[in-house]
């Protein structure tokens, strides 16, 4: 009798563990061919379970822990994909882009096969140099006071808006000037003078995306709404390593703002070398040809200096490649698609972009062979050298006028930076100045 009820026991067992198995299956096929794409890596992140698409392209993964599950798709020659939250099924279908090179990485073939000397035709009235003042009022310098990264101005209802990253400088549990930061903003009757008014973002509760820090921020204004897209760590790793760009809304620029509850980008999480695997930096959301698009610096994980010689990375003691990518959405809260194009720079440390005739402008700062340049592209991803740049703001936030003029330089004639300082805190401490470009 016992042995009849422990054998029963172990088949109601055995039965509930099969009722419990999941499973996750489709197909990945060519989104402009359709046809079924082999040897695709399909990883469960969170059971760490892969699987590799056959000849058909069909794939199936089974076993893990119950619930919704993320599912990674990994090709070469195709861009990266991710589907969050899918429910157990075998009815995925997923149509991967194939990956495309973009202006900025079929000239650095070049520099790769023959030198990093870049073409420049320093177009005149592309060429650009600009001077620094210090600010006034709450905004000028103190060193009890890190303020980074300045978004771009606006200028609402006959005041100057600014938004920036904002911490105490002799914090000493931060571990780098951006680390423990909140989102505050300051308004100016001059742009020269500013009150500080207080945080708008502050960082989120533990577990959440964003708690550790929330920094380098810029504005966005579309059909009456205030957006900020800003840098999010949820913990150390996120503040040096692996980060989000996280969002937030408001219908007014003194707030109150409101945070989306996920990140609107994420790194590409590949293990071999790319651009944007190991972080996505300063954000910069711009209205364009009916889209939305989002401009951001993504940096490589490969931290061998052999690879700072290939990518003709001229600060080698940086040890890390330094690009830019794009992603596009039809709504400005996203989803947000990166483009098959990127990477779309060779360079550039912070994104400084604005609209100029029927294409969009860009500034190049640094960590990269096209470092001081200016640069354009008609269809805002094929960018080319259009010029110098001298004296180049750090970490510049463009005044956005409402109605600029159709010039090359409208969107960059002035606007605030950040100077680092090392006198100060166990990090350092930065404060913002003005900038702006010399007539």
């Amino acid at each position: 009798m016992i042995h009849r009820i422990l054998l029963l026991s172990a088949m109601v067992v055995s039965f509930t563990t099969i009722a419990k198995a999941q499973s996750f299956g489709g197909v990945v096929s060519d989104s402009e061919t359709s046809a079924p794409i082999p040897n695709v890596t399909v990883l469960q992140l969170e059971d760490n379970i892969t699987a590799t698409t056959g000849q058909d392209g069909s794939f199936k993964i089974e076993g893990g822990g119950e619930g919704a599950k993320t599912l990674r798709f990994i090709s070469e020659g195709y861009v990266f994909d991710e589907k969050r939250r899918i429910a157990p099924t075998n009815t995925i279908t997923v149509s991967l882009r194939k990956t495309k090179k973009s202006a900025a990485s079929i000239r650095e073939e070049g520099y790769i096969a023959n030198g990093c000397e870049i073409t420049n035709p320093e177009k005149p009235e592309w060429n650009i140099r600009f001077e620094h003042s210090p600010l006034k009022g709450d905004l000028a310098p103190d060193p009890n006071f890190t303020r980074r990264d300045p978004s771009a101005v606006i200028f609402v209802n006959d005041k100057y808006y600014v938004w920036y990253s904002y911490s105490l400088t002799h914090n000493t549990d931060k571990e780098a000037p951006w680390d423990l930061n909140d989102l505050y903003f300051a308004t100016s009757s001059d742009g020269e003078t500013w009150e500080e008014k207080g945080p708008a973002v502050m960082r989120g509760a533990e577990g959440e995306f964003d708690h550790r820090s929330v920094f380098t921020t810029e504005i966005f204004v579309h059909d009456g709404v205030y957006y900020l897209v800003y840098q999010a760590a949820a913990d150390l790793d996120g503040v040096y390593n692996r980060n989000f760009v996280g969002m937030s809304q408001a219908s007014s620029p003194d707030g109150p703002w409101t945070k989306l509850k996920e990140p609107v980008l994420r790194p590409t999480y590949v293990n071999t070398p790319y651009f944007d695997n190991n972080a996505v930096h300063d954000p910069c959301l711009i209205h364009y040809n009916d889209k939305f698009y989002l401009y951001y610096k993504g940096e490589c994980n490969c931290f061998d200096c052999e690879g700072c010689e290939r990518w003709c990375n001229p600060i080698c003691g940086l040890k890390k490649q330094v690009k830019w990518g794009v992603a596009i959405a039809d709504s400005p809260t996203g989803p947000f698609v990166k483009s098959e194009f990127n990477p779309i720079t060779n360079t550039g440390h912070e994104v400084m972009v604005w609209k100029y005739g029927t294409g969009v402008a860009i500034l190049q700062h640094q960590d990269g062979p096209e470092a001081k340049t200016i640069q354009y592209a008609e269809d805002g991803v094929n960018f080319e050298i259009m010029g110098n740049a001298i004296d180049m703001p750090e970490a510049a936030g463009l005044f956005r006028p409402s109605d600029p003029e159709n010039t090359p330089h409208a969107g960059v004639d002035w606007g605030l930076s950040h100077v680092l300082k090392w006198n100060a805190g166990p990090k350092g401490w930065m404060y913002i100045q003005k900038y702006k470009k010399i007539k």
